[in-house]
């Protein structure tokens, strides 16, 4: 078991997370038309899923090592 691994990976979680919860309270403050509002949050959705599946991959890693 590598500690590193697993406490980044707990890490990379958490800010995907923050990521979501952050930006699920600010985008109704944003002065944007529908189309800049789907892009933001369609790019927000994918940075946020890749940190959560990078995330998940270094636990498991960590746990396997």
């Amino acid at each position: 078991m590598t500690t590193e691994l697993i406490v980044f990976g707990m890490l990379s979680i958490a800010l995907g997370g923050g990521l979501l919860y952050v930006g699920r309270h600010l985008y109704p403050r944003l002065d944007l038309s529908r189309d800049d509002l789907s892009t933001v949050r369609l790019l927000t959705a994918i940075i946020a899923g890749v940190l959560l599946l990078m995330g998940v991959g270094l636990v498991a890693v960590g746990l396997a090592t």
